[in-house]
């Protein structure tokens, strides 16, 4: 048995990616770890692998300067290898031939970024690019046929290669007809199929790679098609024109399913019940019709304190209802389709119980794959309820009430304007690309409702991914809010329309909408309990700001690790410049297990001394609204710290479980 692997001497290429080329590996530390058996053969092979692989990254005059194996008591062996690495080839010359007949334009557009230049070390990887890179940006300016040949000579004594690419573009060629193979399948016309590749596909245009891409892309947007290829049929060199070949298959129309769903957090326990039917062609047209239902029951601030009969826990059912109704190809456009949503939901939240009745109506544009505005007009109608020991004085801050009632119907009536650019390889794992959004809403005025305002929320998110084998990923997000009610009177707001932060999802330095301004409120007073505990309540704010920086790196094939850094802060009012300086900070460390409904995430958070903590008001007995000052609980999860009294019960620690990125 293998009990241990040791390289030594290597410092170009690191110890773990030589261990990825080898057959052998060591036996783990952990109970129950997979035994790893010691084989005189494989362990010869495995050294001229190592050989081969520093060879690849362009250093020839490697060898294995020592290789020892070690009994190990009682029934292991201890193995290490010592690397004499040598010195790095490099990149003498680059000689381009076969481009002298094509246009500037498109001599340069080849030559553009090339993937290794004079100077550079050598490596096998990257003389790939290079030869990949001329092909990939020669057939995406119509040359179709293009072939890409070369040479690299090393010299292994002066430790020099001369890379010779031989190109031959031969001609260049235009789109021609769009063949489609539908497989079978009669639900869906094929003439909405070419209408879809038309979009990314017009008449006669240049032959481009991603041009079949953003078609594919098309067709798998249109959520009718189980399986779907576009590719180029043979050229023409009498035309010069290149068929389009579609093959595609239908996907059921018709699906059920159900579910589950589980939340445990520090302020908030809830299991649901889901359920969901789709039909993809209802009443023919590709009509989509979409119910969802949602059932389930909450416990705040949790289960364990409900059975405790803890005095502030709240209980009660949750649900969710909702219909989703789609035409496409509106107006005889591909690219635009109605949006008819209608949903009910019932809820139970820190600061309020809800019953709401939304509907929106809107169009959706995609003049890309990648691109999608959606205008659209809601009509939100909310039955406000604040908990136990929120009374009338706190209505507006509660609830948003206009009136200081315990209980209030909100009726919002808006615009709203989204527009998404979606560049990530993965929406559910994102490791290269970028996402950009932006969501406008108009409220009241001439549309009518409680409440007069504009609301600005863009976002930001980016990915990086470094390494041969995309092992480490850098992500970032940023995003920015504000609620502007047109009184200026930053409390003139419905709650359901302001910004809250911190959760799994968010600023994980909190739990889940505790980084807001709270307001501090107590049950009334009962002849058993004269003098209540009291307790605190996030009331949102108008002003927002969350980023956060991310390094995830893979462990192994199904297991990441995730490093983070959140800041965050909301604002009572618009934010401000010099509210920069009071974010608040938390740094933290996760684990992400993969699976095929995205990473089941477990992220343990700290926040840092740094930054104001979230506002905290009373209301006096005459309705007017004071801001208090509190000490900060400086514990971990109750252990540390200074153990001082407060009535915010959030410590610096916060665990998050969840499925799916952060962001």
């Amino acid at each position: 048995m293998v009990r241990d692997l040791r390289i030594a001497g290597n410092h170009a290429l690191s110890s773990s990616d030589i261990k990825k080329q080898i057959a052998t590996s060591s036996t783990g530390w952990w109970p129950m770890a997979t035994k790893r058996y010691f084989d005189d053969a494989i362990w010869d092979a495995d050294l001229r692998r190592i050989v081969r692989f520093y060879e690849s990254h362009g250093y020839y005059q490697v060898r294995i300067a020592r290789s020892n194996v070690t009994p190990r008591p009682r029934d292991g062996v201890a193995l290490e290898v010592e690397v004499d690495e040598g010195q790095p080839t490099r990149v003498r010359a680059v000689d381009v031939t076969g481009l002298e007949g094509l246009p500037e334009v498109d001599r340069r557009a080849a030559l553009e970024k090339p993937a290794v230049t004079a100077g550079q070390p050598f490596t096998e990887r990257g003389w790939s690019s290079l030869k990949g890179g001329l092909h990939d940006r020669l057939h995406n300016r119509g040359y179709a046929e293009v072939a890409v040949d070369g040479q690299a000579l090393v010299d292994t004594a002066t430790r020099e290669a001369s890379l010779d690419v031989a190109v031959r573009p031969g001609l260049r060629y235009r789109f021609g007809d769009i063949q489609i193979d539908t497989g079978g399948g009669k639900a869906i016309s094929p003439d909405w199929i070419r209408e879809a590749v038309r979009l990314a596909i017009a008449p006669d245009q240049v032959f481009s790679g991603d041009a079949l891409v953003e078609a594919q892309r098309r067709l798998i947007g249109m959520g009718v098609l189980g399986a779907v290829r576009v590719e180029p049929g043979t050229p023409d060199a009498s035309t010069m024109r290149v068929p389009v070949k579609v093959t595609t298959s239908e996907a059921p129309l018709h699906t059920l399913s159900f579910g589950g769903g589980l939340r445990i957090d520090q302020i908030r326990n809830e299991g649901r019940f889901i359920a969901e039917w789709s039909n993809r062609n209802f009443l023919g047209g590709m009509r989509r019709l979409t119910l969802h239902g949602e059932a389930g029951w909450a416990f705040l601030p949790s289960l364990y304190d409900f059975v405790r009969s803890s005095s502030q826990t709240r209980n009660g059912p949750i649900a969710r209802a909702r219909g989703e109704f789609e035409q496409p190809r509106l107006f005889g456009h591909a690219s635009l389709r109605e949006l008819t949503q209608l949903e009910l939901e019932h809820t139970l939240e820190q600061t309020y119980d809800a019953t709401a009745a939304r509907l929106g109506n809107g169009i959706v544009w995609k003049p890309l794959s990648s691109l999608e505005i959606h205008p659209s007009y809601h009509v939100e109608v909310d039955r406000l309820t604040g908990p136990p020991g929120a009374g009338v004085l706190v209505a507006p801050l509660t609830l948003g009430c206009t009136t200081m009632t315990q209980s209030c119907v909100v009726w919002l009536s808006y615009l709203e304007e989204i527009v998404t650019w979606d560049r990530r390889d993965n929406p559910l794992e994102p490791r290269r690309g970028y996402y950009a959004s932006l969501s406008l809403q108009q409220g009241g005025g001439p549309l009518g409702g409680n409440f007069n305002y504009v609301r600005v929320l863009p976002e930001l998110r980016g990915y990086l991914t470094f390494g041969e084998e995309g092992g480490l990923t850098l992500a970032s997000r940023v995003r920015f809010g504000e609620l502007l009610p047109s009184s200026g009177n930053p409390d003139d707001s419905a709650v359901v329309t302001r910004f809250y932060s911190g959760g799994a999802f968010s600023m994980r330095g909190f739990n889940e909408q505790r980084l807001s301004p709270l307001l501090l409120t107590s049950l009334p007073p009962t002849l058993a309990n004269p003098n209540p505990t009291p307790f605190t309540l996030p009331i949102g704010g108008d002003g927002l700001f969350e980023g956060s920086v991310e390094a995830r790196y893979a462990l192994t094939s199904h297991l990441d690790l995730a490093l983070f850094m959140d800041v965050g802060q909301v604002t009572r009012g618009a934010f401000e410049a010099d509210t920069f300086a009071h974010m608040m900070f938390a740094v933290g460390v996760g684990l992400r297990y993969r699976t095929a409904i995205g990473p089941i995430r477990v992220d343990f958070a700290r926040r840092l001394p740094f930054g104001t903590p979230p506002q905290l008001f009373v209301v006096d007995a005459t309705g007017r609204i004071l801001e208090q000052p509190y000490p900060i609980d400086d514990s971990c999860f109750g252990v540390g710290g200074s153990h001082v009294a407060t009535v915010v019960p959030d410590n610096l620690c916060v665990l998050h479980i969840s499925i799916g990125e952060a962001f």
